[in-house]
């Protein structure tokens, strides 16, 4: 969600978080990629539950048979160049920490 907002107001809203840890609103100092990192992580494991509306966005689960052949060059790979693709819910949460 950060990736969306300007760096000015990114600016903004983390010296009103900073301000309301000062006046004693929070009890730690937090940035609003913290915020909406946490609150990613929520709505992926609110997402993972099978009951859940959101269930049928993510892949089907796979199963792991490996062929150690490859199979050749003719096969195409399609691959996505897309910035906004890429910083979608589903892909940033799904290859959060893959690096």
């Amino acid at each position: 969600m950060v990736w969306f907002l300007h760096q000015m107001h990114v600016l903004q809203i983390n010296s009103l978080l900073k301000c309301a840890f000062k006046f004693g609103y929070v009890k730690s100092i937090i940035t609003i990629k913290e915020l909406l990192e946490n609150f990613d992580d929520t709505v992926l494991n609110k997402a993972i539950a099978s009951n859940r509306t959101m269930h049928h966005l993510l892949p089907t689960p796979k199963s792991t048979c490996y062929s150690l052949r490859s199979v050749g060059h003719g096969l195409s790979v399609d691959f996505v160049n897309s910035e906004l693709h890429k910083k979608s819910f589903i892909n940033r949460t799904v290859f959060k920490d893959c690096y």
